[in-house]
C-alpha cells in the first residue's frame, strides 16, 4: 500500500529498511493468538487494531495515518463491512489516534473505537455467500 501511494507521490520518502519488518510484526500481533487468547475478537477490532498500530508503530518516514487508513478500509472491505462514520470521519479518527497517549491502554482503545463505529454488513448477498469463510490472507 505504501508503495502505491509513494507511486501516485502522495507520500514523498521511500520505505525504511525495516519498515516491511515493522508492518509484519504489527500484522501478526493482530491476528495471531497470545497464550491461546485472541486480542482482537471481532473483524471490527481486529480492523481497527490495523488503523491504531500502523499509526503507532510508525513503520515509514511519511504517509503513516495514509497508509493505515487505506488498510483499515482494506481489511473492513476484504472482511465485508463497511464502516460508517457519523460522529468523526476516517482522518480525524486518525488525527486522533495519533494523539493518544502511549501510557494508554491500547487494548481499550481499540474497542472503544471499534465499538463506537457503525460496521454494516455488505447488502449484497452473493458477496457474503462467496467470502463468509474465507480467512483474510496478509502474504
Amino acid at each position: 500500500m505504501y508503495e502505491l501511494l509513494r507511486k501516485n507521490k502522495l507520500v514523498s520518502f521511500p520505505p525504511k529498511t525495516d519498515s516491511l519488518a515493522i508492518v509484519d510484526s504489527t500484522i501478526s500481533s493482530i491476528t495471531n493468538l497470545h497464550f491461546g487468547v485472541d486480542i482482537y475478537p471481532t473483524r471490527g477490532e481486529k480492523a481497527v487494531a490495523h488503523l491504531y498500530f500502523l499509526i503507532k508503530n510508525h513503520p515509514f518516514t511519511d504517509g503513516n495515518k495514509r497508509t493505515a487508513s487505506i488498510a483499515f478500509m482494506t481489511v473492513s472491505t476484504l472482511n465485508g463491512f463497511i464502516p460508517e462514520f457519523k460522529n468523526f470521519g476516517l482522518d480525524e479518527l486518525a488525527v486522533f489516534i495519533e494523539r493518544i497517549p502511549s501510557s494508554e491502554d491500547h487494548q481499550r482503545w481499540i474497542k472503544v473505537i471499534a465499538n463506537d463505529l457503525q460496521l454494516y454488513e455488505y447488502p449484497d448477498s452473493d458477496y457474503q455467500e462467496e467470502n463468509h469463510d474465507r480467512e483474510l490472507d496478509y502474504k
